[in-house]
């Protein structure tokens, strides 16, 4: 008789199942009884999960919050690798646990493997409280990981009590306002009629822009520099403006960001680049007496081909380059390879004889780290602390950062004067330039040629004297 067929064999594998069944149930009706007498709860939930107590909330008239948690690791990952971008992700998660899974109503999960979705009935106050610590700790996190300022961690809030508004709108709310606190640089946002208005006319301005570049709907405006001894228009910085049929003039301040969230930065610059330099060989005899500045964002400067592209550019329109100038925005820190390319392009073009200009020193990522390590002609001192020179210390700071740009050899530009105060307080701290609504805001093509144009005559007259 074969084993497999005894009797025996038979009942004792049965034995053997009963038990190992008897165990298993007695370990899930453990694990459910310390559960229920300890309150305890998985940290993380799933997005099901958190959908259906949304749900059942609805009914008994208390405030859902709904709470979008934006982790971007791109920066992480380009400077450093994979391995360490999903290290730092690993150590701020539980961070996220600990804040929005420890009470009761309060649910969080991963969404999209990276970013978090929380449930919570915390009051407003509360849950700001609850943020600012959760904000805190991570930022410890991130300094012990040398990622302070390359990891952008964003809380957008939409709050609901008896509304009947399903969960995946609430949701979307919610994101809309972590999209809101990235556009205005804040730890947190709530979402409001107001902002979701604004947040729709990004994602559809994300949606067209492409379009407008290829079609040319940009123009240009020039806001002059004039000479601080002779108070003579030495150039004119080129200012890029969209007209929109539904929304009018749109400034820097609104399509800047826009072109960043859809990587269209470097088109966008060479575009208004190549613009500049097309306008400029229309007249090249008048235009070419002055030198106007474009501005780059830092991303297109650690293009590798960057010094090469502008050169080209250049060439085609038989150029002059001491009438270009190169202005670096503060709009990004690089680090790495990237900026190693941004430095060997700018050493290049100042070779070409074209200005490289530092916008906003003392401000955003401008620094004297940049003083040191990038090749630069003139600094832009931002208005804030020409602003901030009627006082004692203010002074002192102005005229520090102008002697030390002196002391290198770089020229200096006071941005933003908007009074005879801050005219003289300028001129007295010894810088070389002006800028600002004193003088002229941005104006037309055709003001600008007119106002050079009676300063040329203004010149020639006094020269007949």
């Amino acid at each position: 008789m074969n084993i497999f067929e005894s009797p025996i064999y038979t009942v004792s594998l049965l034995i053997l199942s009963c038990l190992l069944l008897c165990a298993a149930c007695a370990y899930f009706w453990i694990k459910h009884k310390n559960t229920v007498q300890t309150g305890e709860k998985a940290p993380f939930s799933s997005i099901s999960r958190i959908e259906s107590v949304f749900s059942k909330l609805r009914g008994l008239r208390v405030t859902r919050n709904i709470i979008y948690i934006s982790v971007s690791l791109e920066n992480v990952r380009s400077l450093y690798s994979d391995a360490k971008a999903w290290s730092l992700f690993s150590a701020i998660k539980p961070v996220f646990a600990k804040y929005f899974s420890n009470e009761p109503e309060s649910y969080i999960a991963v969404y999209d493997m990276k970013n978090f979705v929380v449930l919570n009935t915390a009051e407003s106050e509360e849950t700001e409280r609850i943020i600012k610590a959760c904000t805190e700790e991570i930022d410890r996190i991130l300094l012990s990981y040398n990622a302070a300022k390359i990891v952008d961690v964003r809380f957008g809030k939409y709050s609901l009590v008896a509304s009947s508004l399903l969960f995946n709108e609430a949701l979307s709310r919610a994101k809309r306002a972590c999209s809101m606190a990235l556009d205005t640089n804040k730890a947190y946002a709530e979402w409001n009629s107001d902002g979701g208005k604004i947040f729709d006319r990004k994602i559809k301005m994300e949606n067209t822009i492409e379009n407008e570049i290829n079609n040319n709907k940009f123009f240009l405006e020039y806001q002059p520099v004039l000479n601080a001894k002779t108070k003579k228009t030495v150039g004119a910085e080129v200012l890029s403006r969209l007209y929109s049929e539904h929304d009018g003039i749109i400034t820097p301040n609104s399509f800047l960001q826009v072109l960043d969230s859809t990587g269209l930065n470097e088109k966008f610059d060479y575009y208004i680049f190549e613009k500049t330099c097309k306008w400029i060989f229309s007249d090249k005899a008048h235009r070419e007496k002055y030198t106007y500045t474009i501005n780059f964002s830092r991303s297109t400067l650690c293009d590798p081909k960057f010094a090469d592209k502008i050169l080209s550019i250049i060439k085609k329109y038989d150029l002059n380059t001491s009438s270009l100038a190169i202005e670096i925005l503060e709009n990004k820190e690089v680090s790495g390879e990237a900026k190693s390319n941004m430095v060997s392009s700018l050493i290049k073009l100042r070779k070409y004889g074209i200005n490289i200009l530092l916008d906003d020193f003392g401000s955003g990522y401008t620094s004297y780290d940049d003083l040191q390590n990038l090749a630069i002609d003139i600094l832009k001192i931002d208005k804030r602390i020409t602003k901030n020179a009627h006082t004692e210390k203010g002074i002192a700071i102005l005229k520090n950062i102008v002697k030390t740009a002196s002391d290198l050899g770089i020229k200096t530009i006071c941005e933003g004067i908007e009074t005879a105060e801050e005219e003289k307080i300028a001129i007295s701290a010894g810088c070389d330039m002006l800028q600002g609504y004193y003088y002229y805001h941005p104006m037309p093509v055709t003001k600008l040629e007119q106002l050079l144009q009676n300063e040329s005559k203004k010149n020639k007259a006094a020269g007949d004297e």
